[in-house]
């Protein structure tokens, strides 16, 4: 993790993501932009959370690994997004519930956990914008959980059809431990799911590298959404 001392870079950022609605003036101040490399750890999961990150560009992998030394995958998340939150609010002495991981190179604004109690804990604007961004999480996981009962293929194909708007029909995934633990099947299951789309000429894919050749039949869900 490596200070970058653009201030104009900075500024860009906090314009960008409308920061100075929801920070104060000694926040903003406090505010530091940092770079962090792909494969490097922001934090690991037991840690003492430090800091409050907001993600202003690139991408992260926000796992958790259980008692029993599972590894599951919860989200990824992109620009904006903030790392800290549920820590801030939680009674566990703020130990850190998760590991997150860059994914690809990413810029993030730090800002120091002592700062906020000081200066925002009693800012009913910035506890409401910390609640719009506990709410968003809250929806996501709400959606996750609710799509448990439904079938390997029909994951794939909602999850496909959202990576189209993202970055059109030629699609890079993630390695397929990864896909599959952020869609709860396993990776036979995802890979009976690839294959079967391939083999109903919906998507062509090989590696990492997928290209969604008919995105009306990929769209297509009704008979393959439950088990």
């Amino acid at each position: 993790m490596k200070t970058v001392g653009d201030s104009k870079l900075k500024e860009a950022f906090i314009e960008a993501h409308d920061l100075r609605t929801a920070l104060s003036p000694p926040l903003l101040a406090a505010l530091r932009l940092v770079r962090v490399e792909a494969g490097e750890y922001l934090v690991t999961q037991s840690d003492r959370l430090t800091h409050l990150f907001f993600l202003v560009q690139g991408k992260l992998q926000v796992e958790n690994y259980d008692v029993n030394g599972m590894h599951i995958v919860f989200s990824f998340e992109t620009d904006f997004s903030v790392i800290g939150d549920l820590e801030l609010f939680s009674q566990a002495q703020r130990a850190v519930f998760s590991t997150v991981q860059a994914v690809t190179d990413a810029l993030i604004f730090t800002l120091p956990i002592d700062v906020i109690k000081e200066q925002a804990m009693h800012n009913p604007v910035f506890l409401a914008f910390m609640c719009r961004q506990l709410s968003d999480k809250l929806l996501n996981a709400s959606l996750l959980h609710a799509s448990g009962g439904l079938t390997a293929e029909y994951k794939l194909r909602k999850f496909l059809l959202f990576k189209i708007k993202q970055e059109g029909v030629q699609i890079q995934l993630e390695n397929r431990e990864l896909l599959a633990g952020r869609l709860g099947i396993s990776v036979r299951q995802l890979s009976r799911a690839l294959a079967q789309l391939a083999a109903d000429g919906i998507i062509q894919f090989k590696n990492k590298s997928l290209r969604v050749v008919d995105s009306q039949r990929l769209a297509d869900i009704n008979g393959s959404a439950r088990i």
